[in-house]
């Protein structure tokens, strides 16, 4: 996220004139004073290169999530954040990836640098008494995968993200709360690849 530092360079030239030699004459030649100075020599200045701009910053939240507390992005500071946000129409198309996923996690403890947050947009079942079934049927998949899951009841953030309805959305966020990697629908392999090295390089980073 940062730019190299470049160090403006001088360059100096130094030139030297000799005397003008005399004519031979009989008679003494007047003292002409010290010869006049050379023009200084330009000087040169390599201009640093332009630092790259830091990537954005994600847009916090505040969603409740199924062990009943309300979290917020910033509750995740100093932790590389995998956000994944589906709703009933895309909760199928990254199985892969998520499969993958928590095949890593269990070959590797990683909760100390890194919080996978999935969002379940549950907008529409925001009316009664559908909302009671769905908040029960994430609670249940909460706890049959080990993890919190955060609902979206009002479409706040995919508003504020700029979420597609029927898309499946991958995120990586940075210690710092920066947008690393950003995916809409299913992931190729390429760019899962892309997104596990981006991962690999955000936890290089100290917080």
């Amino acid at each position: 996220m940062h730019g190299d530092r470049n160090v403006n360079t001088r360059l100096w030239l130094t030139l030297g004139l000799g005397l003008a030699s005399l004519s031979a004459s009989a008679d003494p030649v007047p003292d002409a004073g010290p010869p006049p100075a050379a023009p200084a020599a330009p000087e040169t200045v390599v201009a640093p290169a332009p630092a790259a701009p830091l990537p954005p910053l994600a847009p916090d939240f505040s969603l409740e999530g199924t062990s009943g507390r309300t979290r917020r992005l910033r509750d995740y500071q100093g932790q590389v954040v995998i956000l994944i946000y589906e709703d009933r129409d895309s909760n199928q198309q990254n199985n892969d990836l998520k499969r993958e996923l928590a095949e890593r996690a269990r070959a590797q403890d990683l909760t100390r640098d890194v919080a996978v947050v999935p969002v379940a947009n549950l907008s529409g079942y925001s009316f009664w008494p559908a909302a009671g079934f769905a908040r029960d049927a994430v609670i249940d998949i909460a706890r049959q995968q080990g993890m919190e899951i955060l609902m979206d009841w009002t479409s706040t953030m995919s508003g504020a993200y700029r979420f597609r309805p029927s898309t499946s959305y991958v995120m990586v966020i940075s210690r710092e709360g920066r947008v690393l990697f950003r995916h809409a629908g299913a992931l190729p392999l390429r760019a899962r690849m892309r997104f596990f090295s981006v991962i690999g390089e955000a936890m290089a980073r100290p917080g």
